[in-house]
């Protein structure tokens, strides 16, 4: 079973379901792939694809594979205010895992703390830990 990331979340191709399960210990996993018990994400409409960075400069294009094309007319856009939309939902989809994070860490941390030699406890804080520290890279980039 894939071990819970949110970049896995992120970096998903375009047309697939994601899927999130929590087992009975609290473990969250998102997965492609129908797993029994997991509920179906309902991310919206994802964009195919981002367009390339437009240069400033005027220097000489050498005609190779990195010159530079102006977008095709039909190059699907998408508004400022779509764009606002989508980034205010995966905020709120990342401040809520944010918490579910937090929550899941201080449970970790107590149990962790009534059994100090148990290693898969400390190895379940310090997973936690990243996915928490994670989640706030994640949300600095879309603020």
């Amino acid at each position: 079973m894939k071990r819970y990331l949110i970049l896995a979340l992120l970096a998903m191709p375009a047309m697939a379901d994601i899927y999130k399960h929590v087992d009975a210990e609290g473990r969250i996993t998102y997965s492609n792939v129908p797993i029994k018990g997991a509920k179906k994400l309902d991310l919206g409409p994802i964009p195919l694809s981002v367009p390339a960075p437009r240069s400033s400069g005027g220097g000489k294009s050498s005609g190779g594979s990195n010159a530079r094309q102006p977008t095709p007319a039909s190059f699907p856009r998408v508004d400022a205010a779509t764009q606002h939309s989508r980034d205010q939902t995966k905020l709120q989809i990342l401040q809520d895992e944010l918490g579910n994070e937090q929550r899941l860490l201080a449970q970790a941390k107590q149990k962790a703390a009534a059994a100090p030699a148990d290693t898969k406890q400390r190895d379940n804080v310090l997973m936690h830990e990243k996915n928490i520290e994670t989640l706030h890279k994640e949300i600095a980039r879309v603020k």
